[in-house]
C-alpha cells in the first residue's frame, strides 16, 4: 500500500541533533501502528506515513515541543475502486531560532 502522507519537518536552517532525535521519537511513539519511513532532505526530514491521522497527530506534537508553524495540502491522485485517493502534505517549519528541544516530549 502507498502513503497517504507526507510529513515534512523544515527549517531554514541547518537542524539541531536534539531536534532531528525529538522528530524521530515523536514519529515513532505517535505512529507506532503505522508503516512509515523517513528521508532526510538538505533542510529537514520528509516522513511518509500510511496513515493521514497520525501525520496530523505527529505533526501537532512536533509543533508543541519545538514550536513552529503548520501548512496542510492535499493532491489529487487518481480513483481507485470507485473511491477518490488524495496525497496529503503536512508541513511543519521550525522556528528561525533552535529551541534547544527534548529528547522526546
Amino acid at each position: 500500500m502507498g502513503h497517504d502522507a507526507i510529513l515534512q519537518v523544515r527549517a531554514d536552517r541547518q537542524m539541531t541533533e536534539d531536534e532531528t532525535r525529538s522528530v524521530h521519537n515523536i514519529v515513532g511513539k505517535y505512529c507506532s501502528g503505522v508503516d512509515y519511513e523517513y528521508l532526510d532532505v538538505k533542510r529537514g526530514i520528509d516522513v511518509y506515513i500510511t496513515n493521514v491521522a497520525s501525520a496530523r497527530h505527529a505533526a501537532a506534537r512536533i509543533m508543541k515541543v519545538l514550536g513552529g508553524s503548520k501548512k496542510e495540502s492535499s493532491k489529487y491522485l487518481r480513483v481507485q475502486g470507485g473511491k477518490v485517493l488524495y496525497q496529503f502534505t503536512v508541513r511543519v517549519k521550525l522556528p528561525k531560532e533552535a529551541s534547544g528541544g527534548r529528547y522526546g516530549f
